[in-house]
């Protein structure tokens, strides 16, 4: 792991006293439900759910919104999405900041491979309307929230569910991290960009105080909720 690498998104986190990218952001608890054979167990599931900005802007401004989410399957897996101009073809491999959560789609802009070289992405949408806010504390007030999620293949798409966010969380910030945390028998693809992607989040993992409790910013507090 090249050091210069990991000890810039280290120096990045130690600065922020927060990830290096998605600083701010709200964690929630949840749960899911999956239907369909494919990389995610199905069934029903409880999850954790982080809404969060990427660069961190301040409140009510656009961002890159994202969303952390861990299946609390047996072993857990990690989906980390951020919006996207569309759920189709190219759209899934770009990302464009977001406005406002209400019909926001977002995109695991990598993939899930198998060994058989089988590819699928995670699309995630969000509820139509009420959420008329780019910020991560957006549903504080608005609970439960339910969010449609797919995974999707180059036929179109392989499973279905959703993900229904019902309470905010108490619990310490996990370290979420597709890299990690994929479904069983699959990796995160292109390796070039996984290998990339796992020495920043060491980095920023280095960087960042022990988690606490709540240890995202309170909303209100901080620049991005």
């Amino acid at each position: 792991m090249p050091a210069p690498y990991r000890h810039a998104f280290k120096a990045i986190a130690a600065a922020r006293s927060a990830p290096a990218f998605h600083p701010d952001g709200v964690l929630y608890e949840g749960r899911a439900e999956i239907h369909g054979p494919g990389p995610l167990q199905q069934g029903e599931w409880d999850c954790l759910v982080r809404l969060s900005k990427g660069i961190g802007t301040p409140r009510g401004v656009p961002d890159l919104l994202g969303m952390a989410v861990r299946l609390l399957q047996d072993p857990p897996v990690d989906v980390l999405c951020t919006t996207a101009p569309g759920a189709s073809g190219w759209q899934r491999y770009v990302l464009r900041p977001g406005r406002r959560w209400s019909g926001a789609t977002l995109t695991s802009l990598m993939w899930w491979r198998s060994s058989s070289g089988e590819r699928l992405q995670v699309v995630v949408d969000a509820p139509g309307a009420g959420l008329d806010s780019p910020d991560p504390d957006v549903l504080v007030g608005r609970l439960p929230a339910t969010f449609a999620l797919r995974v999707v293949g180059r036929h179109g798409d392989v499973q279905a569910g959703t993900i229904r966010v019902d309470r905010r969380s108490e619990q310490p910030r996990p370290d979420f991290d597709p890299v990690l945390h994929p479904p069983q028998s699959w990796r995160l693809a292109p390796a070039w960009l996984a290998a990339l992607r796992a020495r920043a989040y060491v980095g920023s993992r280095e960087g960042q105080p022990v988690p606490s409790a709540g240890d995202d910013r309170p909303a209100g507090n901080n620049r991005g909720g």
